[in-house]
């Protein structure tokens, strides 16, 4: 006789009304984005104590540097690690780990570009732990500071074709492995437009951005 095969009850979960399912649900998202915007100074925090502590080489993975355990342990986060790791050193001396746990990436590296006088004020450290919204951050200091200088953000958005993207990518991570594994890719993107514009254009002793006035000042 071929004995019955038993499967495990079904679990149902109770259905819930959609008042209280919107509740349930944003209730859920927040705790998500609280988690990852606590998350990269974690990483950070470990990733630094396994580099300084060579704790890389304990590992059964005979991992040859700490790259290549980063490389391995985080591949999809390696860029936001290393900018993570470069951005708490800087803020670990003037700002506390309790306000630094509340900071989104983007205005922790805002901050980390200013002076520590300013990143000890308090209405700047206020705005920096206030969201994920930069602007505001920048406005305080921009109102409270106006000698740090610091520039507005100007999005831009471009469509890459598969082929164009790939080239792209490997680009930035070319010229992060060869340089600072923690530059993000608008400054890299910033340096080969720099690049390109300083060139020599031919051999007229003349930049690709001065060549490109003159015919501009041509067509006028």
């Amino acid at each position: 006789m071929t004995p019955t095969t038993m499967n495990a009850p079904e679990v149902r979960r109770p259905t819930l009304d959609l008042p209280t399912q919107a509740l349930v649900d944003d209730s859920r998202v927040r705790e998500i984005d609280q988690t990852v915007r606590e998350s990269w100074s974690e990483l950070a925090a470990i990733s630094i104590r396994v580099r300084d502590k060579r704790l890389w080489k304990l590992l059964p993975g005979k991992y040859h540097s700490f790259d290549d355990w980063l490389m391995d342990a985080a591949p999809c986060c390696r860029a936001t690690v290393y900018k993570g790791m470069g951005v708490l050193s800087v803020l670990a001396k003037d700002v506390a780990a309790e306000d630094i746990a509340q900071l989104e990436i983007g205005n922790a590296i805002l901050l980390a570009q200013v002076s520590p006088s300013v990143r000890r004020d308090p209405e700047v450290l206020e705005a920096a732990k206030s969201g994920r919204h930069s602007k505001t951050l920048r406005e305080t200091i921009k109102r409270k500071h106006p000698s740090q200088l610091i520039e507005n953000v100007v999005e831009r958005k471009f469509k890459f074709t598969e082929s164009q993207a790939a080239i792209v990518e490997e680009a930035i991570e070319a010229h992060r492995t060869m340089n600072n594994p923690s530059t993000s890719s608008e400054e890299i993107i910033e340096m080969l437009c720099a690049e390109y514009l300083d060139a020599p254009w031919e051999d007229s002793g003349y930049s690709n951005r001065q060549r490109a006035k003159q015919i501009e000042t041509s067509q006028a």
